[in-house]
């Protein structure tokens, strides 16, 4: 990671500890997928946090994600995408972990 990236990471972080909803905002190709990846990791990692985590991205980019994530840490990506409308939100509220 670049320094700015390692930057933005240390923020996030800072901010997730203060209980501070915050969002990056950079200029696109800063980095900010990595970044973002990489507090996941840090929070799984560090603070033994189970997930899940919710990604909300575009069909375009959503392959990326999954690939990024899957390329950067141990996680496990998983594209949901809702072809079954209510009845597949339906059967994920029911399912049980």
């Amino acid at each position: 990671m670049r320094n700015y990236q390692v930057e933005g990471l240390n923020w996030l972080i800072t901010n997730w500890h203060v209980k501070r909803n915050v969002i990056l905002a950079d200029e696109m190709g800063l980095g900010k997928t990595i970044q973002t990846i990489s507090f996941m990791n840090h929070l799984v990692l560090t603070r033994h946090s189970r997930g899940p985590f919710l990604i909300i991205a575009p069909l375009g980019t959503i392959n990326h994600w999954k690939k990024t994530i899957e390329e950067w840490t141990n996680l496990n990506g998983v594209i949901y995408y809702d072809v079954y409308g209510l009845d597949g939100r339906n059967e994920i509220k029911n399912y049980e972990f």
